[in-house]
């Protein structure tokens, strides 16, 4: 009888999920909880989306089996997400149905370890600390580049470039498109322009996360930039997460868009991701994507839809421009710039030890990063919140 197991030590817990259970339990009438990256509504709800319910009722009234899907999964899906991303279809792309944003990493990590196994994964810094954890399970080591803003708020391209300039050919540079978690920071248009042209002359194969698309312009407008960036691309790998614009969190819905150089590379790259995902998860779940795709093909549904996002994006809006002024008041300093960010999250300038202070003292639940999540604050209580923050961020420089 072995006991192979008997040496083992418990994983390290997960932060996040540890800080949002400790949230959670915290009995003070007056906490908030900015962890977890989550829409929440002016109540602190996460709603099912009234068109993601009327979808559902349709589904339940139509279906009439529960057999697999293809490892690529529903081709309605596939066609209107990217669609949906891109603009268009185009016979140079595959289209995958994922578990969600995560799933679509995986696969495209570890779809790239066959193509280009001696690469390096370059990351933001910061960035969602799961782009590193699925890149180095795939067997990548991991870089960093620099990911600031400029004076105006935009992402300095510039010095993005400067700081890949050892990124070797056939490396994988992991682009963020709106609303960048952690920062809401974001590229301009000459900011992909100016990068599309540095991975083209360098050899750099990019993968674009996008996981907020409506949440900081619009749908169409949060994807220009990107748009223009694949455009100049020859090859290219494209992430999409459902999980905030339709509100699908557990149902783990999400597309991986692969860009090849032409119709008869796309195809044998669909083979070879097909032969990825059978290996991993063998088949996609079914019911979020059939959610997604009856949204997307039926045009009240869509306008339903187009609608609730445009609410969810200007809820968010209007949140940064009040606790951005709320912030200046409290602390003095103009530096935040949280009005000029975009989607769910800003970074403030906090210590760690300060964020355990914040949580003990003031009941306020924020990441040891400073990450915030705008849709946990609260417009009446945006004033209270910046004053309770104000000490701990005005020590910071």
């Amino acid at each position: 009888m072995t006991d192979l197991m008997r040496d083992l030590e418990a994983a390290p817990p997960d932060a996040l999920l540890s800080l949002m259970i400790a949230a959670r339990n915290d009995d003070r009438p007056h906490k908030v909880d900015l962890s977890v990256g989550i829409y929440k509504t002016a109540d602190g709800q996460t709603p099912v989306l009234p068109s993601v319910l009327a979808a559902e009722e349709q589904i339940l009234r139509r279906q009439t089996s529960k057999a697999y899907e293809s490892p690529q999964g529903n081709p309605v899906f596939c066609e209107l997400m990217e669609e949906l991303a891109l603009g268009e279809v185009s016979d140079r792309r595959t289209t995958f149905m994922t578990p969600g944003g995560s799933g679509a990493l995986f696969i495209a990590f570890r779809f790239a370890k066959t193509i280009t196994p001696g690469a390096s994964v370059w990351v933001s810094e910061p960035t969602w600390p799961n782009h590193r954890g699925i890149a180095t399970g795939a067997g990548f080591p991991c870089q960093s580049y620099t990911y600031k803003a400029r004076e105006d708020g935009f992402a300095d391209a510039a010095a993005i470039a400067a700081s890949l300039e050892e990124a070797k050919a056939g490396d994988i540079v992991v682009l963020q498109g709106a609303c960048h978690n952690p920062t809401g920071i974001d590229l301009d248009a000459d900011g992909w322009l100016n990068l599309a042209e540095f991975c083209k002359a360098r050899g750099l194969l990019p993968l674009v996360d996008v996981a907020y698309q409506g949440f900081a312009q619009g749908l169409d407008e949060d994807m220009t930039g990107v748009r223009s960036f694949l455009d100049q691309m020859s090859e290219a790998f494209l992430c999409v997460s459902c999980s905030k614009n339709f509100g699908l969190y557990r149902d783990r819905t999400g597309a991986l868009i692969v860009q090849c150089t032409d119709e008869k590379i796309r195809d044998i790259v669909a083979s070879q991701v097909s032969s990825v995902v059978r290996t991993a998860y063998s088949m996609p779940p079914a019911h979020g994507a059939a959610i997604v795709a009856g949204i997307l093909s039926d045009s009240a549904l869509r306008a339903r839809w187009e609608d609730e996002v445009t609410e969810m994006r200007t809820r968010l809006i209007n949140l940064r421009t009040v606790f951005h002024s709320a912030l200046v008041s409290a602390t003095g300093r103009n530096d935040l710039m949280i009005n000029r960010q975009n989607g769910m999250f800003s970074q403030l300038p906090i210590a760690p030890e300060a964020t355990v202070r914040v949580q003990e003292e003031k009941a306020i639940y924020l990441p040891k990063s400073g990450r915030i999540n705008i849709a946990g604050l609260n417009e009446e209580r945006a004033e209270e919140i910046a004053q309770s923050l104000a000490p701990y961020l005005s020590a910071v420089d």
